[in-house]
């Protein structure tokens, strides 16, 4: 599942609560069952890099810094530090500890099988839900 997903799905679960710790909660938890599902895996880590680290400044700049928005999508996001890491050849695959990207824990939670490009509508459709639920939820806030 690309970053950008996770993010957008956990900001939209980051919204079920007002708490700042139960926002990152969420948004980490969110991260479990969308690696489990066939997705489309981002082959261009640094594009992808750059996606995020600009979602995420964009978020601060436009002063949601502290919300459970920006926290969930927080809590989403980083267990791909570990995928990152590995891509990187920083972090051996068997070091891995997040479930579904734990190769020790694949019999439990198993990553889901990458489906091509051509897949990555599903995963546009999620981030589209889910950019909605966040607008209504910061619109409710006015």
């Amino acid at each position: 599942m690309t970053v950008v997903t996770h993010m957008a799905v956990g900001a939209a679960v980051g919204t079920l609560t007002d708490n700042a710790a139960g926002a990152v909660l969420l948004g980490l938890a969110s991260h479990v069952p969308l690696d489990v599902m066939p997705h489309y895996e981002f082959q261009r880590m640094w594009v992808e890099v750059a996606v995020v680290l600009g979602v995420f400044g964009a978020m601060i700049a436009a002063g949601l810094g502290s919300s459970g928005v920006f926290l969930g999508a927080l809590g989403a996001a980083i267990p791909d530090i570990e995928n990152l890491l590995w891509r990187l050849g920083i972090l051996p695959d068997e070091r891995k500890v997040f479930p579904g990207h734990s190769p020790r824990l694949a019999r439990f939670v198993p990553h889901g099988r990458s489906l091509g490009p051509r897949h990555a509508w599903t995963q546009v459709a999620m981030i589209a839900v889910s950019l909605v639920i966040v607008a209504r939820s910061l619109g409710a806030g006015t």
